[in-house]
């Protein structure tokens, strides 16, 4: 019994060891620009984007293909709207609808390894920041003729891709940061590197959202019903360079709100809040927040009609007014 104690005594050590080595042995993120060819004039913009949308993979649910509201001119406001993590474009539908009919053009891109028809796919155990980014910037480019002013939203996930767009893209004219998962809920920010570390470096697992109801779970069918520790490393992990750029550079983005609720569990607000700090530091103007109330109970997808949980009628009415002005909402 001595020796099995002293080999299991070693094992875990050894365990503990390893884990340390893949949390603190330095992880370089690197990242360039893709070189997109910027559509000469509104109509070759809108027909870049049209052929995208009819080019989506046939393994797409109706629901998964992105998506564009667009009028036949080019509008005074453009919104490219950035869905969270195992949703999909239907997330942003209603709101993207609304913002087309107040006159608008809208954008809602897919991000890599969502809105499969299989809910059950392993497709976002290949998920990576960079493929966020690529598709980012992609919309971007091609987005920028539609209209006179450019405003990217991204929720969740994408909040953190909205930050690296705020941080490094000087043709955003505003970038709206809705709920960004820079961080989860309640972890201190220290550990954040070496977690996305370790979470990127070992074998991809997926959780289940509602453990007990599995995939019978009453979660909106356009949704996937397990999400990856992959996905989660890799937001984590841009997220530090986020916080990385914005020490070292006033960020490009000529206008930021963060908007995030009192409410929300899944996402560190705190933190958020220290890099829209940062930001202000290096460039005083231009920079916003606003928090929905703990009181008013809003979740933290606070976009999806469709979740059970959900409080649009509370939220869309101030977002509306907060995407079209860039400034936080203010009671009447």
């Amino acid at each position: 019994m001595r020796h099995v104690l002293i080999w299991a005594g070693l094992g875990i050590a050894l365990c503990l060891l390893g884990l340390g080595a893949l949390a603190f042995f330095p992880m370089n993120f690197s990242y360039t620009t893709p070189q997109i060819p910027v559509p000469s004039d509104y109509q070759s913009a809108k027909t870049r984007i049209e052929a995208l949308i009819t080019q989506a993979p046939e393994t797409l649910s109706e629901a998964g293909r992105p998506r564009a509201f667009l009028h036949d001119r080019p509008t005074d406001q453009v919104f490219i709207l950035l869905h969270g993590l195992t949703n999909s474009p239907e997330q942003f539908d209603k709101l993207g609808r609304i913002l087309f009919e107040r006159g608008h053009n809208v954008v809602i891109p897919r991000t890599p390894g969502h809105g499969k028809a299989d809910r059950m796919t392993d497709a976002l155990g290949a998920f990576t920041a960079k493929g966020m980014l690529d598709y980012a910037n992609l919309a971007i480019t091609l987005a920028r003729p539609l209209g006179k002013r450019l405003t990217v939203a991204g929720l969740s996930v994408n909040g953190t891709t909205t930050a690296w767009v705020a941080q490094n893209r000087a043709d955003v004219d505003r970038a709206i940061l809705l709920a960004p998962f820079l961080s989860p809920g309640g972890l201190p920010q220290w550990l954040n590197l070496p977690l996305s570390q370790v979470l990127i470096r070992l074998p991809n697992a997926f959780i289940w959202w509602d453990p007990v109801q599995k995939d019978r779970g009453p979660r909106v069918v356009h949704a996937y019903p397990r999400f990856s520790t992959r996905s989660i490393g890799e937001t984590m992990r841009l997220g530090v360079e986020a916080f990385r750029e914005a020490k070292a550079s006033p960020p490009a983005c000529r206008e930021i709100l963060l908007i995030t609720s009192a409410a929300d569990f899944a996402a560190n607000n705190v933190v958020a809040t220290r890099l829209v700090d940062l930001w202000r530091t290096s460039r005083p103007d231009g920079i916003n927040t606003y928090e929905f109330p703990a009181s008013e109970k809003v979740p933290h997808d606070f976009i999806d009609p469709g979740q059970s949980d959900q409080r649009v009628e509370i939220v869309y009415p101030r977002l509306i007014e907060m995407l079209e002005t860039g400034k936080p909402w203010v009671a009447q």
